[in-house]
């Protein structure tokens, strides 16, 4: 989280990830109210999957959309939620954001937006039926909910969601702009599955 804090894509209270360890029944998660940029392993909250705390520690608000998504889809490791700027503005204007690299046309194939609901319980409701078909989901006037098989590949993904927002909204403000081409994303993924 710490990584994303420094990045810009979590504010210094907002924002948390989560981790599914070994054992595929419990997780550990940011604390509530911890300030990002200073989280330590041995502040990290151990929540089962059934959303029961071990130990001391309150689990970030944001728990239950956590749990969801080790729920609904195989094989996540990680799950990140971060409030990158860019991507949030874009989203919350109604606006899409394209493939404006071959990173995201790699990293991010398919990603939802919903609108605006409380975090907590309402959030995870929102959010469910897209994390079951798509590795990010953006919530208007919030943030971004990014799923990888372990924290680098969920937390790449928001930092190339954010890469292309910049991209985009630059290049609107000079004259307009255009995503990757569908013909370009099919080649791209095709070079990149062989490497």
């Amino acid at each position: 989280i710490r990584r994303l804090y420094e990045r810009g894509l979590v504010s210094g209270v907002g924002g948390n990830a989560s981790v599914l360890l070994p054992s595929k029944k419990q997780i550990l998660i940011t604390p509530a109210g911890y300030f990002k940029g200073g989280v330590a392993g041995g502040d990290l909250v151990k929540v089962s999957l059934d959303g029961k705390v071990f130990g001391k520690g309150r689990p970030s608000s944001e728990l239950p959309t956590h749990l969801v998504a080790y729920r609904v889809r195989d094989g996540v490791g990680a799950v990140v939620h971060g409030h990158p700027a860019t991507a949030v503005a874009l989203i919350t204007a109604g606006m899409t954001i394209p493939s404006m690299t071959p990173e995201h046309a790699v990293m991010v194939r398919r990603m939802d937006v919903v609108d605006f609901a409380v975090p907590g319980d309402a959030g995870a409701r929102a959010v469910q039926e897209s994390l079951k078909r798509c590795d990010v989901v953006g919530i208007r006037n919030h943030g971004f909910f990014s799923l990888g098989a372990d924290l680098h590949e969920a937390a790449s993904r928001l930092e190339v969601l954010e890469e292309s927002a910049k991209i985009f909204l630059a290049g609107r403000q000079v004259g307009g702009v255009s995503g990757l081409q569908e013909a370009d994303l099919e080649s791209i993924r095709e070079a990149y599955s062989q490497e």
